[in-house]
């Protein structure tokens, strides 16, 4: 499947679900499940290596279920968002369940697995849709006082301009700092360049 094939697939998702209601696509990842009559379960898991999963059970029933351990809240909002990838990009077809660990589930590198990567596309798109989240990190940009440009940030030199924007949007889109960080590179918004 193509990335636009992808992209076109979440906006139409976000459009169906989030049509006449204020926010994102974090704002509406509980909706979707309930009118997919996918069943969601934070489940215990001494595993760390285990982020999330997408099963069917015999009686065709489907389940999203995500580590209760991910404290992270962005990250746990990628998560369901992947898994609800699976389940809207037909996954489900090759497989009655997908089990994915931290390796498959990546806000922030390309996973070797074709379709792990377009779960985490999905998931991109469907938390911080192109237009929208372009259109916020350039008018950030364009309302900072120090940044040198309004359309691209190289954090390295900007990094307090990152740190202002930071928090906004991740706040915005329900997202981690990996994940935001990830979605600007593969939108050639930003580059990172932290030293340490």
């Amino acid at each position: 499947m193509t990335s636009s094939e992808i992209a076109q697939i979440a906006d139409g998702v976000l459009e169906k679900h989030l049509s006449g209601k204020k926010g994102n696509g974090h704002n509406i990842l509980f909706d979707v499940m309930a009118a997919e009559r996918v069943k969601f379960r934070e489940v215990p898991v001494l595993n760390n290596a285990f982020v999330g999963a997408l099963t069917k059970a015999c009686n065709d029933q489907w389940y999203l279920m995500v580590n209760r351990e991910i404290e992270n809240t962005g990250r746990k909002n990628f998560t369901i968002a992947h898994e609800l990838g699976h389940y809207f990009l037909s996954h489900q077809l090759h497989s009655s369940s997908f089990f994915c660990n931290d390796t498959g589930i990546s806000e922030e590198t390309q996973t070797a697995d074709l379709l792990e990567r377009e779960a985490n596309y999905f998931a991109d798109c469907f938390l911080m849709p192109e237009p929208k989240i372009t259109a916020a990190f350039k008018a950030i940009l364009r309302n900072s006082k120090t940044a040198r440009s309004t359309d691209f940030l190289y954090v390295s030199s900007n990094y307090r301009v990152w740190c202002g924007m930071r928090d906004s949007l991740m706040k915005r889109y329900g997202v981690s700092e990996a994940a935001l960080r990830y979605r600007l590179v593969q939108l050639n918004l930003a580059k990172f360049d932290f030293k340490k």
